[in-house]
């Protein structure tokens, strides 16, 4: 699913990671920050080396199975090479072996530093650790000395096979070899970057599409902003370039306290990341409080002092690195993004509602996308299937008959209706008879159990379908499978798979969704897998459920503003139903 694919990396396929901004009031906060998060990171990392992960077990649908934990092994050994026909995944996992060193790959400025944190088989400590993080705070030199390395990181941008092209060059010589084996087996990137403008996620009528303090600011930067350092870096003139997209963990600091993560997808699913950051944030704590510790400085000798990778690169390889900037520059003007918090709800009302919050979203989702488009389309939201061995996800495809009969009758409601049903449902009156505008307005109640019926039969079909993935009965990896045994068989692909229409339409996702569960109030968000799509991510908080919308902007019918404003129709006209429904049940006891 994810090393065949030849798009490029940032947007298309990693997804970037926000956590809760800090406030940084010295470039020593970025060096301790990094530092602390390098000690959990070498804590966790000695238990996948004794293979001592806690095994998980299903919570839900026969309950106590346990799941598969390979994936949560991968997160921190392994690198994406490019490659052709597809790219490999390396691995510097060997078993029942702890290794005596080990090392990170420190981006700042664009330019690429080994780290030692563990040396002699022992963990530097978090003071060792943070004057080594200093140290390349002080000494990475900026883009346009003399002495800098082009931004090689942008490379790792582009189109798949275009990478493994220049990456084969880039291997013609013995010193880039070097430097290339070297992040490919280090732990993980820690990228210190600059903050992106205020301006960078404006519209271009110079228009912020986020409205009023909602959610996390660092300074004046919004979520929208934040999200955008994580998930591609900003481009060429900002941080594109002080990144190594090939890596699995890429953990990103930025000096007005912005923090975050870009990952790439092809080792794991998105919950073994979460839990492993959500985990090391809630070990950070306060950075401000230093009593007792020594300055932090950055002189006189280190036993492990950072060295800065070494490349050679010739004027052909300038030129691709001047091309990469300018592609992952166009990519990133394309892409519209948009993290919208709907805060009238959240899980907690829905549960109180006796339906599944994730199953309820789906339809949110969908009927938002009819509202804008009139029809449905096929719909990707990732399953886990842990429950077998190796298992990663199959498919919910969320647009069932069910939804769509139910969204139909929802537009005609609002066709019908006209401003009065949307007044109502702005205002979640759950009455048969009200006043607007200084008239008497009587609802069509036959249509309105209607309509709730068709909400109740099509969460019913999202809930069958769900369970059905998770325990292995969807289709989609079935037919994977098949697919493969065919290719490794030696065997022409059966004409499904090569030349049939309505497969090729139900595998073109136009909505492609996932629920990233968290505990702390953070986000992750994607692009979207079709240039015709959606990308839409959501977590479910209490109180309020935080989405990561996205689109392309060359595909002018989708917009993630006003795919916002229709899903905040489509829950509010929800919770109107649902209101109803439990008055009406009230009313029979």
């Amino acid at each position: 699913m994810y090393l065949a694919n030849p798009l490029a990396l940032p947007i298309n396929s990693n997804p970037g990671m926000v956590f809760p901004p800090k406030e940084f009031t010295a470039t020593t906060d970025m060096a301790r920050m990094a530092a602390r998060v390098l000690s959990g990171i070498l804590e966790h990392k000695a238990v996948l080396d004794r293979r001592a992960l806690p095994l998980e077990r299903a919570t839900s649908r026969e309950k106590g199975q346990p799941l598969c934990m390979a994936q949560y092994y991968r997160l921190l050994t392994s690198c994406r090479i490019p490659g052709r026909p597809a790219d490999t995944l390396f691995s510097s996992l060997v078993e029942d072996h702890i290794p005596e060193e080990e090392h990170v790959i420190v981006a700042c400025r664009s330019q690429l530093y080994e780290v030692k944190v563990k040396a002699n088989g022992r963990p530097l400590s978090e003071a060792e650790l943070a004057r080594q993080m200093m140290r390349v705070l002080q000494e990475a030199p900026s883009v346009s000395s003399p002495i800098a390395t082009p931004p090689i990181g942008l490379l790792t941008a582009e189109r798949r096979d275009t990478w493994a092209d220049v990456r084969a060059k880039l291997r013609r010589h013995e010193t880039n070899v070097r430097s290339l084996e070297k992040i490919e087996r280090a732990l993980m990137v820690v990228c210190f970057d600059e903050p992106l403008p205020l301006d960078f996620n404006y519209s271009a009528d110079g228009m912020s599409l986020y409205q009023g303090k909602v959610g996390h600011f660092a300074g004046n930067r919004d979520e929208t902003n934040m999200a955008h350092q994580t998930l591609h870096g900003g481009g060429s003139f900002y941080n594109s370039g002080n990144r190594w997209f090939d890596k699995t963990v890429q953990f990103i600091i930025t000096s007005d306290g912005v923090c975050g993560l870009c990952y790439e997808h092809s080792p794991s699913e998105g919950i073994a990341v979460v839990q492993l950051m959500e985990k090391l944030l809630k070990n950070v704590g306060d950075l401000s409080d230093t009593a007792g510790q020594p300055p932090l400085v950055a002189d006189g000798p280190l036993p492990h002092p950072p060295q800065r990778l070494q490349w050679i690169i010739e004027e052909e390889m300038k030129r691709n690195i001047k091309m990469a900037a300018q592609n992952i520059d166009r990519a990133i003007e394309d892409l519209d993004f948009y993290v919208f918090r709907f805060t009238d709800y959240g899980k907690e009302f829905i549960k109180s509602c006796r339906v599944s919050p994730d199953a309820y979203i789906q339809l949110a989702l969908q009927l938002a996308y009819y509202r804008l488009h009139n029809c449905l389309t096929a719909t990707y939201e990732s399953a886990s299937t842990r429950r077998f061995q190796l298992g990663r996800v199959d498919c919910i495809r969320s647009a069932t008959v069910e939804a769509l009969e139910w969204a139909r009758a929802m537009v005609r409601a609002e066709e019908e209706e006209g401003e009065d049903y949307m007044r109502r449902i702005q205002g979640g009156d759950a009455y048969e008879d009200d006043y607007m505008g200084g008239k008497r307005v009587t609802f069509n109640l036959s249509n309105e159990k209607r309509r709730i019926e068709l909400m109740e039969a099509a969460l019913r079909r999202q809930t069958e379908i769900t369970i059905e993935n998770i325990l292995g009965e969807g289709i989609d990896i079935h037919l994977l499978g098949l697919r493969e045994a065919a290719k490794e068989a030696g065997e022409v692909l059966p004409v499904l798979f090569r030349d049939d229409e309505a497969f090729r339409l139900a595998n073109h996702f136009s909505l492609s969704t996932s629920q990233i569960p968290m505990t702390m109030d953070c986000f992750m968000g994607y692009g979207p897998v079709v240039p015709d799509g959606y990308g839409a991510s959501y977590c479910p908080h209490p109180d309020s459920i935080v989405f990561c919308l996205s689109a392309f902007r060359a595909f002018e019918p989708t917009d993630t503003w006003k795919f916002s404003q229709s899903l905040t129709c489509s829950l509010k006209a929800m919770s109107h139903l649902m209101q109803r429904r439990a008055q009406t049940a009230s009313d029979r006891k």
